[in-house]
Parts: C-alpha cells; sequence; structure tokens
C-alpha cells in the first residue's frame, strides 16, 4: 500500500514537492484558493495583483498591504515572475545540506534556460524555463546610465561570481509568468488527489504524531487521514497553521526577513518608452562597499502596470538591500491571524547601507535626467531632507518574505518540526537567513530537495 501524504498549500514548495514524490506516494494537496484551470487563463498569466485572490496580511510596521497570492501557485502566480538564484555567498549560513553547492542540483533540475542551459550551473530540461527579455528603449538608457557609472556588463545575473547590469532573469513565456501554476500544476493534476478551495483547518495531532489535516471545503467540514503531513502554507500562513494546531515547535515566526526596498519615482519623457517593454527587463546588482556580497539591487519598471491608479508615465527606479541583518517577527493575534511586522531597516548598518546604495542609484537617475530620458520630480524624497529619515518613511517590501519558521529553529535539517513526527514544513519559511536574489526558484528548488528528502523518509 502506498503512503499517504497530505500537503497543506499549493504554492512554489507544495506543488514541487508533490512533482516530485506523485508517482510514488497517494498525495493529496489542499489549496485554499482556487485551481485557474490549463490552460491558465490569460489574467493569471499577465496581471499582477488580484484583490479577490489575496490573502489580506499587513506590515504592523507601517500599515502597508502585503500581496500574497490565496490561489494555486501561490506568490508565483502574483508576483513579477523574478528569476533570479542569488549568489553562492547568500546561501553561507545556511548549515549542512542547504548551501549553495547542496541546492545547485535542485536549481538545476527545475530549470530549462533559454540562453545558457548547457551551462554547468544551469539546467536544460526542467519545467520552470527562464529566460532573459529583450531590453526595451529605458531599459537601454538604464544600461548606458550604469556604464557610465563605471558598472560592469553582465550577461547571465545566475551566473556565480558576477555583478553589473544586464537582463533581468525571469521566468516567462510569450510575455506571461511561467511559475508553478503554469508550468508545474499541469504535471501533477492527474498524477495526485487536488482539493482546490479547500482550507486547511488545523493538523490533527495524536500526541507529538501528525495524522491528518482537519479541513474546510466545498463539501463541508472533514478529516483527512495521512502517513505525512507537509505544510507548505508560506512565510505567513505556516505559522498561523502551526499555532491553530496547537503545534509547539519552537521560535515559530521568529527570525522573518525581508528584503528592504524602496521607489524613486520619475516620469519618463515618453511613455511609448514604457509600454516598447513594459515588463521590466533590465537589473544592476552591485556591491555597497567593497565587499562583492554585500549587494543592493536596482530593478526599473512601470508603475502603471503593478498599480492602475498610478500615471501611465510613472517610471519606477527601485532599489533593494540584499543583504539585510535586521529582522522582524510574526506573532500570534487573538484571532489566530499573524501579525505582522518586517523590521526593515531596524539595524543601523542596514539604514546607512540602504543610503549608500540610493546615492549610488541617485548618481544614475541624474545620468538618465541629463539625457532628457526621464524627469525627476521637484519633490524627489532622496533630493529633500535627510536622506536618512526619507528612508524610514519609504521603505516598503520587495515581498520576499522567508525565515518565520527556519532551519535550526523550528524545523531540523530534514525539515521536520522540531518535537514532532510526520510533520514537515517545505516553503520560503524554512530558509534559515535570506538569499541575495529573490525566494522565487530558490523556494521552487527547496521543493524539489524536500521532495527527495520524502521519498527517503519513506523508504521509497
Amino acid at each position: 500500500m502506498r503512503p499517504r501524504v497530505i500537503i497543506v498549500g499549493g504554492g512554489n514548495g507544495g506543488l514541487l514537492t508533490a512533482h516530485r514524490i506523485a508517482d510514488h506516494a497517494d498525495v493529496t494537496l489542499l489549496e485554499a484558493g482556487i485551481d485557474p484551470g490549463d490552460p491558465v487563463p490569460a489574467r493569471f498569466l499577465h496581471e499582477h495583483a488580484y484583490p479577490d485572490h489575496d490573502w489580506d496580511y499587513t506590515n504592523l510596521d507601517s500599515g502597508s498591504h502585503l500581496v500574497r497570492g490565496r490561489v494555486l501557485g501561490g506568490g508565483s502566480t502574483v508576483n513579477a515572475a523574478a528569476g533570479s538564484r542569488g549568489q553562492p555567498s547568500g546561501f553561507e549560513g545556511w548549515g549542512p545540506g542547504w548551501q549553495w553547492d547542496d541546492l545547485l542540483p535542485a536549481m538545476r533540475a527545475i530549470e530549462t534556460d533559454e540562453q545558457f542551459g548547457d551551462r554547468p550551473f544551469h539546467g536544460d530540461s526542467g519545467p520552470i524555463r527562464v529566460t532573459r527579455l529583450s531590453p526595451g528603449p529605458l531599459d537601454e538608457a538604464f544600461f548606458e546610465a550604469c556604464a557610465s557609472g563605471g558598472h560592469a556588463h553582465c550577461e547571465d545575473h545566475n551566473a556565480p561570481g558576477t555583478r553589473g547590469y544586464g537582463p533581468w532573469p525571469t521566468n516567462r513565456v510569450d510575455g506571461g509568468r511561467w511559475g508553478a501554476l503554469a508550468a508545474v500544476a499541469p504535471l501533477v493534476r492527474h498524477r495526485i488527489g487536488l482539493r482546490p478551495q479547500t482550507f486547511a483547518r488545523r493538523i490533527v495531532m495524536h500526541g507529538d504524531r501528525a495524522t491528518g489535516v482537519e479541513v474546510q471545503g466545498p463539501g463541508g467540514l472533514e478529516t483527512l487521514r495521512g502517513d505525512l503531513i507537509v505544510v507548505s502554507a508560506g512565510t505567513y500562513g505556516t505559522p498561523e497553521l502551526l499555532w491553530r494546531s496547537g503545534v509547539e515547535a519552537p521560535e515559530i515566526g521568529v527570525g522573518l526577513q525581508d528584503h528592504p526596498w524602496v521607489m524613486m519615482n520619475v516620469q519618463a519623457r515618453h511613455e511609448a518608452d514604457i509600454f516598447a517593454r513594459p515588463v521590466s527587463g533590465s537589473l544592476l546588482r552591485a556591491p555597497v562597499h567593497d565587499d562583492p556580497a554585500d549587494e543592493f539591487q536596482v530593478f526599473p519598471f512601470s508603475e502603471w502596470l503593478y498599480d492602475r491608479d498610478a500615471p501611465r508615465d510613472g517610471y519606477s527606479v527601485s532599489v533593494a538591500l540584499m543583504q539585510p541583518i535586521s529582522r522582524g517577527s510574526i506573532t500570534r493575534g487573538d484571532d489566530d491571524r499573524a501579525r505582522i511586522r518586517l523590521g526593515h531597516l531596524a539595524e543601523e548598518s542596514d539604514l546607512e547601507r540602504m543610503a549608500v546604495a540610493v546615492e549610488k542609484t541617485a548618481s544614475i537617475i541624474d545620468d538618465m535626467a541629463a539625457r532628457g530620458i526621464v524627469r525627476i520630480p521637484s519633490d524627489a524624497w532622496w533630493k529633500t531632507g535627510d536622506l536618512r529619515h526619507g528612508l524610514r518613511r519609504h521603505v516598503a517590501t520587495y515581498n520576499h518574505p522567508v525565515a518565520s519558521c527556519g532551519i535550526d529553529r523550528t524545523v531540523d535539517r530534514r525539515l521536520d518540526v522540531r518535537g514532532t513526527t510526520s510533520l514537515k514544513i517545505v516553503d520560503a519559511s524554512i530558509m534559515p537567513k535570506i538569499p541575495d536574489g529573490g525566494p522565487n526558484l530558490v523556494t521552487m528548488a527547496i521543493g524539489w530537495k524536500a521532495g527527495g528528502i520524502v521519498l527517503e523518509d519513506l523508504g521509497l
């Protein structure tokens, strides 16, 4: 008889784990949101915000909304499809079994890199297609300004040891995001029991052993039994589920991290330049000071693409600190909802390094303005008043939350929840610290690697 595995959450971690184990176990995957179906409707490939398919979280530090997709594919169905993994140095401190060399086989297994798939650090046969979009006029102008500022050209931001400016690696096909929904769900629907619109109320525990999941779905309230429960509810949702289930694992919600991010908004002089490439095709990665591992990213994009209330000529040059020290937290509210504080720039060293990154980016914007490419508003926040005060007022989320149930804190190195049996966590929450790239592909790789661990643990 095949073992029964219940996976709670159909995001990057859950779908990739299901894909890896579906031929060897009876898998039930629970997704609280809808399954948009196959083929995926254009809306879920090209749009970037769905208020009707969102978990409605808030950063209590600022009162700002935190986008988290309540839909099959999770965050990869609502994100910007950034396909940057980060650098090997970003995984230092993850410990045995989870550093760069340990994760690289999984990163290669999940991807088909359309430009560099034949290189040893890339994949050429995985479900996630990674490509680099042809740059539009504003991308080209941004590249020219980066070159004038002394930055080197980088053809592949996912090549170990590289820095500089160049096309952004992205998981897109024909301009639409090619995340877990479009790329992986079609590979598993017929191999598993997929249960969309089914909310996991709690994990059923018998002593320290997880034996099932109580769910609320279209058919009402029921309890599903399993030999192994895998929680893939996300950095915010996984702590909530553990708390509702009475699981008293150590340090749930402690250690939360996100990349602090600010937008330096200008106007394009020619609106057509933006819409020649509304999805960003450009990225700069550069060291803050002399340490190449201490990186900031600059990502220009069309504001209107993400916010239909923004002006169509709005061009945001955004800056993110990629190795922050600051940590936030998730605590349990009276209603069992996560109370989230991202803790951006809480450490003074993060504030100082972010100020340097903004100053370096401002010189790039000045170059573009001097050449008549963009207009800088007269009240640009980075040019008026104290910069550090402005940073504290304008810092926001890069939407990269991780590490709320980290390895060696809430879970062990095989992703088992400490103090329990038959219960694992597989999502971005298990990262010990934030990598210096986006968590999108990294979480998929974690799901793939975790699938191998599950198979080993089940003796398959």
